[in-house]
């Protein structure tokens, strides 16, 4: 990627010319150095088993392995020894953006990477990490090698390297000096990393055949097994030294290195290290010397080792260090890397220069996603050296948006607005936009637009949306799935969202406007909550990588529609506390959806709580939203919600609060929006959905009674029909019923165990019948019932039987009811269940069967030896102590 110089005042002050193509806007790749992407190819005099083996049995146990150690452990060196992809890291790759683009590099030709790409340029790197991922799935089993990874240490990156570890077959191998990042994967560290004897005398005859054994022991317990150190006192032996320093570290390594070397070389070493390689040919003056200097030749330049670049940078003067890094700086900058050019200034002091290469390029840089690196770069510059570029204070204010930070980011606003700068009021307009709070951002749009007409206008047909007010937005040029949505089209909304280039949520400010978590949304109202959940739990991946409170926060709530859609209600109530939890700081605005969730749930607080915030915020199209949600959710427990008067409905859900509650006259809205007969956030109860079906002729039953029914037998007998329960006239109508949810049964059979004669039999039987379908006209055939044999029609989708919940709480059936028939069904049930429980490799299940009957020495020797032994013996014995058999 080209970065041009698109500043004149500072190519002048470096003493340059512009760089190519001046004024180019198209985001272009980073450029990632080739050296980078080849691993050294460093002596291999020892023989490294003993590590390669540890190695190979941590990878066995873990897809990451860490080799945390200072320099000169021989990471990279035990890391050449297995076969797989290479990636050095640098400071600039701290940016998780810049990170991906060396994946990108280190992979090019090895996989489909054409998508990675575009999403990179576009600045959507957790959407490009999703995609590489995907990318690399087809690879199968590898290594993917980093090396320096302490340098480019950041949140963000190991947001990454989390990533890369869920990639099945993938084999991550980290070389760093710090282990305290990854401790989730398996560290090896120094002690397993130090040379032994039997090493230290492989190199020294390597290196240095003439010397004594002895003398390489005293070299080795010097060093303490640093294998950098032992190399670089074995040659300086061989020149004559004597070891009487230890070298433990990278202190003293000067002397070492210099000794018995020719001064000029040194100088010349040291100007040449400074930039840790250069071209081979300028540098044919050290080559003689290349192994005393530990010099590594790679595709035609000369590389330095970190430790021997920090040992030789120390001969050089500071003017002189700051001339050679400027000269650097201005070489970046012709070839249009200004990234790189920034890197080489901080390096050389000159924070005047940063600052101005900042205010030209920082825009562009974010632009292409490297929010991470403007912030870091803006934090180096002291506040004396930002009075009087107002632009950078917009810089950071626009990248602490772009970040999530949206308090900073506003603080950041409001000062440089103080300070004159008038643009302030468009990124304030898009802060709050970004936060949907329509009401806080109303007087920056309208500023923004007196002062920036053009550029403002986008900014103010979006605010008019949030604001309800969809045809002066639509006027106004704004369109996509978002407006679609507040029209009342969610069904287009969403055809219009899967056949776009979904951007993803690649910054803070798309989390909730183009891209996952609104595609997780619309999936909910119109598609399917399975799928709806999918994207919702994408979105909170993807907001993780960015480390994003706000998107993390919206995902859960995302998460929490899609599982209250799927009536997985206690996980629901989860997600939305999780929501809360991580909206605490965040804009008001963001808790509006996860309340509305928590009072779908009946939490009737948590109702006016979403009301007031999404008032005070101006969005009053979203309170009508929540509402009808929790008013069908509550109908979906068969409650009745009573609706308030709602503003600015649009069209779908103005028909939904009139059709509430979905009574018989309701089935030309299903026959608009067939989505509402699906697992969706404002599906009617299946009942009443069937139902519609029915009267529309889509379903082919004779008769649908259009109610649900619970017939809960575990523990007490209890029916209900829509939420209410059921009493029966006679009590052995309530018997029958309790009868057939045994099983089926032949009429005669029914009749016997009941006591009863064939027109009795008839009389209970329709009792029951009436009792489950209230309002059934006459001679309609039973929907609930079936006859020949007798039994439940199980199959009913509106019929809940707990005996066929595997969630349900054991206890024995029927108990009250007191026909020998039942009591003994009951014995056999719970002995089956127990017997199935035994069976079961789950210690859980062994505790569980116990709790059936505390007395089973089996299930209690089952417990024997597993942390849920003491439990199990207490439960026994207080069985007994209530039977009277222990004292």
């Amino acid at each position: 990627m080209h970065i041009p110089s698109k500043v004149p005042a500072l190519a002048q002050a470096l003493g340059l010319a512009p760089g190519p193509n001046p004024g180019e806007n198209e985001a272009v790749p980073y450029p990632v150095p080739t050296l980078r992407l080849l691993p050294p190819r460093t002596a291999k005099e020892v023989l490294r088993d003993r590590p390669r083996r540890l190695v190979e049995e941590a990878f066995r146990q873990s897809p990451g392995v860490v080799l945390a150690a200072g320099a000169g452990y021989g990471k990279t060196s035990l890391a050449s020894e297995f076969c797989g992809v290479y990636v050095a890291l640098a400071e600039e790759a701290k940016d998780p953006a810049v990170f991906l683009w060396h994946l990108l590099a280190a992979y090019q030709g090895r996989a489909e990477l054409q998508q990675v790409a575009e999403l990179l340029e576009a600045g959507a790197w957790p959407r490009a990490l999703e995609a590489l991922l995907g990318a690399l799935e087809p690879l199968g089993f590898h290594l993917l090698v980093l090396d320096e990874v302490h340098r480019a240490e950041s949140p963000g990156v190991l947001k990454v390297v989390q990533g890369l570890v869920r990639l099945p077959g993938l084999r991550l191998l980290l070389l760093s000096r710090r282990a305290t990042p990854f401790a989730f994967l398996t560290v090896l560290s120094e002690r397993e990393l130090a040379f032994d004897p039997e090493e230290a005398c492989q190199l020294a005859k390597a290196l240095a055949p003439e010397l004594p054994a002895f003398e390489v022991e005293r070299a080795l317990s010097l060093v303490k097994g640093w294998p950098l150190g032992l190399r670089v006192v074995l040659l300086a032996m061989r020149r004559g030294l004597k070891p009487e320093l230890a070298l433990e570290s990278a202190e003293g390594l000067l002397a070492y290195l210099a000794y018995g070397l020719p001064e000029e070389v040194l100088r010349e070493a040291s100007r040449l290290a400074l930039l840790g390689e250069v071209p081979e040919a300028e540098g044919q003056a050290l080559l003689p010397y290349a192994e005393d200097l530990l010099l590594e030749r790679r595709e035609g330049k000369l590389c330095f080792h970190p430790l021997v670049r920090s040992a030789l940078k120390t001969l050089l003067s500071e003017a002189e260090a700051r001339g050679l890094l400027t000269k650097a700086a201005e070489e970046a900058l012709a070839r249009g890397e200004g990234v790189r050019a920034a890197e080489f200034l901080l390096e050389a002091g000159r924070l005047g220069h940063v600052a101005d290469l900042l205010v030209q390029e920082g825009l562009s840089w974010l632009a292409r996603g490297l929010t991470y690196t403007v912030l870091r770069l803006l934090a180096h510059l002291p506040e004396a050296l930002r009075r009087g570029r107002h632009k950078l204070g917009l810089l950071e204010a626009e990248a602490l948006r772009q970040a999530g930070r949206y308090q900073e980011a506003e603080a950041a606003y409001q000062k440089v607005l103080r300070a004159g700068e008038t643009r302030a009021y468009l990124g304030l307009a898009r802060l709050f936009l970004d936060t949907v709070e329509p009401a806080r951002g109303r007087p920056y749009v309208e500023e923004a637009c007196r002062l920036f007409p053009e550029e403002a206008r986008p900014l103010l047909a979006e605010n008019l949306l949030n604001e309800g007010r969809v045809e002066e937005a639509e006027a106004l040029g704004f369109s996509g799935p978002r407006l679609l949505l507040r029209q009342g089209r969610p069904a287009e909304a969403l055809a219009c969202l899967r056949e776009s280039a979904d951007p993803g949520l690649h910054r803070p400010p798309q989390n909730h406007r183009e891209g996952t978590l609104l595609r997780a949304l619309l999936e909910c109202v119109a598609g399917d909550a399975e799928e709806g959940l999918r994207w919702a739990e994408r979105g909170l991946r993807e907001a993780e990588v960015l480390g994003s409170p706000f998107g993390m926060s919206l995902a859960q709530a995302r998460r929490g529609h899609a599982l209250l859609a799927l009536h997985r209600l206690e996980e629901a109530k989860t997600a939305y506390q999780s929501a809360l939890a991580m909206a605490e700081g965040g804009p008001a605005r963001l808790k509006v959806e996860a309340l509305g969730g928590l009072a779908a749930l009946g939490d009737e607080e948590a109702y006016r709580e979403m009301v007031r915030l999404a008032r005070t915020a101006g969005d009053l199209w979203v309170e009508g939203f929540l509402t009808l949600m929790v008013a069908v959710a509550w109908l979906r427990r068969s409650e009745v919600f009573s609706l308030p008067a709602l503003p600015l409905l649009d069209p779908f859900l103005r028909a939904l609060a009139e059709a509430y509650p979905f009574g018989d006259g309701w089935e030309g809205l299903l026959r608009v929006y067939p989505f509402l007969a699906h697992r969706t956030l404002f599906s009617p109860p299946v009942s009443r959905v069937r139902r519609a079906l029915w009267r529309l002729g889509r379903l082919p039953v004779p008769y649908h009674p259009g109610v649900r029914v619970e017939i809960r037998v575990l523990g007490g007998f209890e029916v209900r029909v829509e939420g209410r329960p059921v009493r029966f006239r006679r009590d052995k109508a309530r018997l029958l019923l309790a009868l057939l949810a045994t099983g089926d049964w032949a009429k005669e059979d029914l009749e016997e165990v009941l006591s009863v004669s064939p027109g009795e039999f008839r009389v209970l039987w329709w009792e029951v019948v009436s009792a489950l379908e209230p309002g059934r006209p006459k001679g309609a055939k039973p929907y609930f019932l079936r006859q020949r044999p007798y039994g439940l029609n199980r199959e009913a989708p509106e019929l809940y039987l707990d005996l066929q919940d595997p969630e349900a709480p054991l206890a024995l059936p029927f108990q009250g009811l007191g026909h020998p028939f039942l009591e003994d069904w009951a014995r056999a049930y719970l002995e089956e269940r127990r017997q199935g429980l035994l069976r079961s490799p789950r210690l859980e299940d062994w505790l569980l069967a116990l709790r059936l009957d505390p007395l089973d020495e089996e299930a209690l020797r089952r417990l024997q030896g597993t942390s849920a032994q003491e439990e199990g013996l207490l439960l026994h014995r207080r069985a007994l102590r209530e039977l009277g058999w222990e004292g």
